[in-house]
């Protein structure tokens, strides 16, 4: 049976140390290079904001990842505990997603040891596949986008060390099976906090 395409981005699976507790970081981000949503990997931004929570953005494919976003806070969210004012939307996809150019926080795992499920797109996984590295694409998004339409670049899966992820094997459920359009599990090859990187197998 073929598998159905539901691309939406990046979820937590596990973990390849223990059991992954769920816990994560406040990050802000301060102009979004593109729309960020849940499920979105995020790259760090290499500063802070006035409280001293840590920057990130929109990771590219050659980026370097700190994790995948887990939530998208509300945007009167204020660290240091005050009331802000002005209006206040709760209808999608404004409730949903950072805007393009726009700035809020949002909630991040960063654990370079987290297991991911992602869906494999721009070409066909095959068993032999298991072991190789592969990048992310953020794919196609605009403010109308209310889940993350990032997926596993197929396009670019191999042994090279400097790829952002390494696959793990296919998500075993009776609904997916190895080709166009799986689910993958897969763990961070590369991460800011922990490995530049490892050659495939």
């Amino acid at each position: 049976m073929a598998n159905t395409s539901r691309i939406n981005g990046f979820s937590l699976a596990d973990n390849l140390g223990s059991a992954n507790s769920g816990k994560v970081n406040l990050y802000y981000v301060a102009s979004a290079a593109d729309e960020i949503l849940k499920g979105d990997i995020v790259k760090h931004g290499g500063t802070a904001d006035a409280n001293g929570v840590p920057t990130a953005d929109l990771c590219g494919a050659t980026d370097v990842p700190i994790g995948v976003v887990v939530g998208v806070l509300h945007s009167k969210f204020d660290p240091a505990g005050k009331m802000t004012t002005g209006s206040v939307s709760l209808d999608l996809p404004a409730a949903a997603q950072i805007a393009a150019s726009g700035a809020g926080y949002i909630l991040v795992n960063d654990d370079p040891n987290v297991i991911l499920e992602v869906e494999a797109a721009n070409g066909t996984p095959v068993v032999t596949d298991i072991g190789l590295n592969a990048s992310h694409a953020n794919g196609a998004r605009t403010s109308a986008t209310v889940t993350s339409p990032a997926y596993l670049d197929f396009g670019t899966e191999a042994t090279t060390a400097t790829l952002n992820f390494q696959i793990l094997g296919l998500v075993r459920r009776v609904d997916n099976e190895i080709g166009a359009s799986c689910k993958l599990r897969v763990r961070f090859n590369v991460h800011q906090y922990k490995s530049v990187g490892t050659t495939g197998i």
